[in-house]
């Protein structure tokens, strides 16, 4: 049986398996959906709580928004390969 994950789950586990990394707006667009996206941040905030910076900076004439997860010092780090069911975006 697959497990069926939300836009939220799958944001989050995108940053929960890229702590302390910078990760472009466009990224999180693929993820979270392209209208979405940033509400899905927003969410992970709230809902469960995740600590994530935003910071912006210019390349040049184009300001790029960028996110990352700051981890609970001493929280089990999670891999994709600690999934163990296939899931799929609604």
């Amino acid at each position: 049986m697959s497990r069926t994950r939300s836009f939220r789950d799958a944001v989050a586990l995108y940053f929960r398996t890229r702590p302390n990394v910078w990760i472009d707006a466009v990224s999180l667009e693929f993820v979270g959906g392209r209208q979405a996206w940033r509400s899905r941040v927003s969410d992970c905030r709230t809902d469960l709580g995740m600590t994530i910076e935003n910071r912006l900076r210019k390349v040049g004439e184009i300001t790029i928004s960028e996110y990352r997860y700051l981890p609970v010092p001493d929280a089990p780090a999670v891999t994709p390969h600690d999934l163990n069911q296939p899931w799929s975006l609604r």
